[in-house]
């Protein structure tokens, strides 16, 4: 209808733990009033949320069903590069409905103005990858824009080195292959693909999905709109 996203209403990063001071001040800039938190209860415990102040309210959720995870994915398929990038379009085919709840309360922080807010979880590129495609899609924002948004992260940093310099142990990834390494370190817009081609095969498209599945019917995503387009 013309109008476009607003700016600086939605931040997507990854894990918060390792802030520093001279962080602190653009942090406080931004003005954030929720942190979204993507992140299973294990994550959390192992990588608290480190915020400059107690402004932000932190959302998390407890889990239920076992999350899809890369390395039950990765049986299934050859230990070759390729086969990690069919695990890895799995993972996203699978991830969308696991994450109900959490899309639930992001979606209802942005109905009811409980902005601006941060989505993360742990390297902000796979479940907050997701969260965000799907929070632009239910803004109609066309399937190549989302995609061009979800490849900046390659841009955003160096993967690898971020998990190299984190306290917790991630020696397993380490010690992968480079060429498999470098399938789970980025942005494939091959993923992405997967994840919603997934939902309009099994769902009928991002807003019977939200509907149906998420709980975001028509009036929370009119809500949502008129919050987040301009």
């Amino acid at each position: 209808d013309g109008r476009q996203v607003a700016w600086g209403k939605v931040f997507r990063t990854g894990v918060l733990t390792y802030l520093t001071a001279a962080d602190h001040p653009q942090l406080r800039a931004l003005g954030i009033r929720v942190i979204c938190d993507l992140r299973r209860a294990d994550e959390r415990t192992r990588e608290p949320t480190r915020w400059p102040d107690e402004t932000a309210r932190p959302l998390s959720w407890d889990d239920g069903a076992a999350p899809p995870t890369i390395r039950t994915l990765a049986d299934k398929h050859p230990y070759t590069a390729a086969g990690m990038r069919a695990a890895m379009c799995d993972l996203y085919r699978a991830l969308p409905v696991w994450m109900a709840s959490r899309l639930r309360g992001m979606f209802e922080c942005a109905a009811t103005n409980d902005l601006p807010m941060i989505v993360h979880c742990a390297a902000g590129k796979d479940r907050t990858g997701i969260a965000i495609a799907l929070l632009l899609a239910a803004l109609g924002v066309p399937k190549d824009l989302i995609i061009n948004d979800y490849l900046l992260t390659n841009h955003a940093g160096d993967f690898e080195k971020f998990i190299v310099s984190r306290s917790v142990s991630h020696q397993p990834l380490l010690e992968l292959p480079t060429d498999i390494r470098a399938v789970l370190f980025t942005a494939d817009a091959d993923y992405l693909h997967a994840a919603l081609e997934e939902i309009d095969n099994k769902h009928g498209g991002v807003t019977t999905f939200l509907r149906d599945i998420v709980g975001v019917g028509e009036h929370m995503q009119q809500q949502v709109h008129s919050r987040l387009l301009a």
